[in-house]
């Protein structure tokens, strides 16, 4: 008696069990119809068949070629696969097997004829299977310019109702609360542990793990944007999340991938992601040990080192090297010709940009295009065209031209205020003397003062942002040397030095620089 094996496969969740139950009871009607044995089966749920990545269906194959069986059973043809060319490969796999396809719906002879009709019917269930993933997209981009839910599971922070989704209040209240935290430095461990003591739940009531909230952080649907193949969609998600705050939370999270330190408790190694080490010009990373008698240390080290590949530098103490950084930033700031010269530079900046406000030119696109569009749907309603969509639509777009307006007068407003380099010297005297033991201090320095720290065994050299703007920058070797090299031009070393003796220059052009040695 010949041997044969059954391989059952339904496409999609919609599906049931009964599929399958299905498939197999005709299968085996089939083998005994035939007088044909089954002596296994092969079974694939919720898979396509528009290619051949399937756990069962590639055991199958395998299983084959130990020719404990003569035919492979299937339902239809299209349970085998919906790709004319993977079924031409497989079967042919099957055939030096010494393995046969059979179709138990299709009675497929074992003629010529029946070459023909078999190339026919997976010609046709490619044909099928190409019009209807045609007929889905169409479908699915219908309702992404509509604005509707196109299914899966909702995120968290909104709520659907008949195919519309809006911010369940709550959840929304916490999406911006874990944004805000994040962009004011605080790490995803702490907000998760922080969420987690005031009882805070997921929408399938377990804890907002680390793992959820760094995935809730690059969903583009919070910023009101929805991206599927190569458009963007902002009329589906309500944006929870403001421009701004988005941007921000993004460039912390792109610098946090390239400064692990970053991500440990709140207050740890504050200068993680400005640190280079001097002697191979790598980046610097912050880690801990323990002594034999149970002390723990926190040190920086080059992380190029660190992953065990030979350079000369030195770890550094992370108390001493913060302590020397804040102490000589702190100096610097209370030098009233350094002072001056910041403020000049944030005066020059201010100005500059309130000639040229993009932010102004920004809101004045988006109020004439919701114009644009609100005159074509009045043009619509003087032809008759008239239904609930649109006259919503048109109160939506007055809205819309009407909080865009407030918008523009509001920065036009913060625009013309006045500003001079002695307000701006009087500001920085009262907010840039606060107490530099307290950490909260010592991360704005850090974060918004200082580009990058060049560390080598005997010296470092700050560099400051005073003269460009804060944005997240790409450390790389070259980059280093630059610095460097600027460094070096703006400020001379000196031939003997003690272990908190700084040389202070600022440059013409460059940005302004420390160098000083480290003390042993």
């Amino acid at each position: 008696m010949k041997k044969a094996a059954i391989y059952a496969r339904y496409s999609s969740d919609a599906q049931t069990e009964q599929s399958i139950e299905g498939q197999l009871r005709v299968c085996q009607q089939y083998a005994k119809n035939n007088d044909i044995l089954v002596v296994d089966t092969y079974i694939e749920r919720a898979m396509t068949g528009t290619n051949d990545m399937r756990p069962d269906f590639q055991r199958m194959i395998r299983d084959s070629a130990k020719r404990q069986w003569d035919y492979v059973i299937v339902y239809k043809l299209d349970r085998f696969s919906r790709d004319k060319y993977a079924t031409t490969i497989h079967k042919h796999t099957l055939k030096e097997n010494g393995v046969k396809l059979l179709s138990a719906m299709e009675n497929i002879p074992d003629t010529p004829e029946g070459i023909i009709l078999e190339s026919l019917l997976e010609g046709m269930n490619q044909y099928y299977s190409a019009e209807l993933s045609q007929k889905v997209k169409r479908g699915l981009k219908e309702s992404y310019l509509k604005g509707n839910f196109t299914g899966g599971s909702v995120p968290y922070g909104y709520d659907v109702k008949d195919k519309k989704v809006s911010i369940n209040p709550e959840e929304g209240a916490v999406i911006k609360e874990i944004f805000g935290l994040y962009a004011q430095g605080y790490t995803v461990e702490y907000i998760a542990n922080e969420l987690k003591s005031r009882g805070v739940r997921a929408k399938n009531g377990g804890y907002l793990k680390e793992k959820t909230i760094y995935k809730m952080m690059t969903n583009a649907r919070y910023n009101g944007k929805t991206i599927h193949g190569d458009t963007v969609y902002e009329n589906i998600y309500p944006k929870i999340v403001d421009d701004d705050t988005w941007r921000k939370v993004q460039e912390l999270h792109e610098e946090n991938k390239h400064s692990p330190g970053r991500k440990k408790e709140i207050y740890d190694f504050i200068l993680s992601g400005k640190l280079v080490c001097g002697e191979c010009k790598h980046n610097m990373v912050g880690i801990s040990g323990t002594s034999q008698s149970g002390v723990k240390y926190y040190y920086y080290t080059c992380a190029h080192k660190f992953r065990r590949h030979p350079c000369p530098s030195t770890s550094v103490r992370k108390t001493e090297l913060e302590d020397l950084v804040i102490e000589t930033t702190a100096k610097l700031l209370s030098d009233d010709g350094s002072l001056e010269f910041l403020a000049e530079t944030i005066c020059k900046r201010i100005n500059e940009n309130n000639k040229t406000n993009t932010t102004i030119k920004s809101l004045e696109t988006r109020k004439a295009t919701a114009v644009k569009s609100s005159r074509n749907l009045i043009s619509a309603i003087e032809q008759g065209i008239i239904t609930e969509q649109t006259k919503e639509r048109l109160k939506e777009l007055e809205s819309e031209i009407a909080r865009l307006e407030f918008d523009i007068e509001q920065e036009r407003q913060r625009s013309f205020i006045e500003i001079t380099t002695d307000k701006i010297i009087r500001f920085l005297k009262t907010a840039l003397r606060p107490d530099y033991q307290d950490i909260t201090a010592r991360k704005v320095l850090v974060k918004y003062l200082i580009r990058d720290i060049i560390v080598y065994n005997d010296r470092i050299i700050i560099n400051y942002y005073f003269t460009e703007p804060v944005r997240p920058h790409k450390r790389t070797e070259s980059s280093a040397k630059e610095t460097e090299r600027a460094a070096l031009a703006a400020a001379p070393l000196s031939a003997s030095y003690c272990s908190n003796k700084c040389e202070i220059s600022p440059p013409e052009k460059a940005p302004f620089r420390v160098l000083f040695r480290l003390g042993k």
